[in-house]
This record gives structure tokens, sequence and C-alpha cells, in this order.
């Protein structure tokens, strides 16, 4: 992506409170979010939530950052014992056919490069939202069944969430395999979301915005920035 494309919508929220989630929509996808931006690092992580969260476990997501590294979300605030997902550009830049961002689910007990979990969750990547270029790359996705209820993550019901994020600006080993090893994260922290700030009428809209999907990793159409 292009870096006005990405930040010109964002500088308002960046000048404002560059700790604080806010709303901000994406000028690709058009979908909104209630979204984390850090200037000092370009990592980026933003929720939306179905206006009626009865029931629901689904939510869709924007994460990403710059260069060639990771960029991880925890949906439980803290990194041990909670859902993690992971993500970074591919070696391929989306050329050929590739994915332009790999991505997994992570999980771990201990300190260290988190394995890949698998479950009832999943990933779906929403293509017009997903692209990378030299100076910025997005990953843009519904999660489906993301939301459990056994501490994991955060709750359907909980109107605010302590959402942890990290980063490396070094490359996996392995930048198109999706289950590789990550380098220790170089800068994270946690936020608290306003999940209310994340819910729309348009949910189903977007959630219809969805391409393939490969269980852990993703396939995502290519898309120019």
């Amino acid at each position: 992506m292009k870096l006005p494309t990405l930040l010109t919508p964002l500088l308002p929220l960046i000048a404002a409170q560059s700790s604080t989630p806010a709303p901000y929509t994406d000028a690709k996808s058009g979908i909104t979010f209630n979204a984390y931006v850090n200037p000092s690092n370009g990592y980026f992580f933003g929720l939306a939530l179905p206006e009626n969260i009865t029931g629901n476990t689904d939510f869709i997501a924007t994460l990403g950052g710059r260069g060639s590294g990771w960029s991880g979300v925890s949906l439980g605030g803290g990194m041990l014992n909670k859902l993690l997902v992971v993500a970074w550009p591919s070696s391929a830049g989306g050329m050929g056919g590739a994915a332009p961002v790999v991505s997994s689910f992570r999980k771990t007990s201990q300190f260290g490069s988190p394995p890949v979990a698998t479950g009832s969750f999943t990933q779906t990547p929403i293509a017009n939202g997903t692209y990378t270029n030299s100076t910025h790359w997005t990953y843009t996705f519904l999660c489906s069944n993301c939301i459990q209820n056994d501490g994991t993550t955060f709750r359907a019901s909980d109107t605010t969430a302590s959402i942890g994020w990290a980063l490396n600006t070094q490359a996996p080993a392995q930048r198109a395999n999706a289950a590789s090893s990550v380098a220790k994260h170089s800068a994270q922290g946690q936020v608290v979301f306003d999940l209310t700030k994340a819910k729309s009428g348009l949910f189903a809209t977007w959630k219809g915005y969805t391409g393939a999907t490969t269980g852990t990793g993703t396939v995502g159409r290519r898309f120019e920035a």
C-alpha cells in the first residue's frame, strides 16, 4: 500500500491520540474499524464487530506494519495461553499469484516463538484489504469462531477489551511459510479497545467481502497498492 493511502485517513487519529483506538475507515475495503495505530513503528490493528453481538463469535480485523517484519495481536491481552494472530508479507510479495501476506494462529504457554494453533477458529482474507508494497503491508480478514469463552480471547459480552500487540522488523526465517518461527518481538504493549465503537450495522455486508482460506495460512488475491 502507498504510505498516503494508509496513513492519510489516520493522521487525525495519530495526531490526537497515538495510544487510544479510534474509528477509521479503510480507503480500499471501505470497512470501518476501531483501530490502534502506533506512529513510531507503523504497527496497526483494527476491529469491526456486528451491532448485535448476541451469540456472535466472529469479527473482522485489519493488521499490518512496515517493511518485511511480522506484526502480531493477542486477543486476550497477554502472550501466554491466549489466542494470537501473527502475520507478515510473504517473500513473493503477491507476485505470481502468491499470497501477498501470510498469517497463522498461534498459542503458547511459555515465552519464545509461539507454535501454530489449530481449532474451530479460522481466518478468511478480505482481498481488497490485503496487499503489500515497499513501505507498508496490511492484512484484512474475517476471524470466524475467534471469540472464545475459555479466557483465551475477549468475550462477546465485553464492552472493553485489553488487546496485546507486538512486532519485529526482522523478517521470519521462512517468509512464504505461515508456520515459520518468528524472532522475539522488538516492541510490544497492550491497548484497551472500546468494543462499542467497533460495532456496525454493515458488518454482514463486509463479511461478504471474504476470499479463500487455507486454515492456518491464508491465500489472498493479488491487489496492487
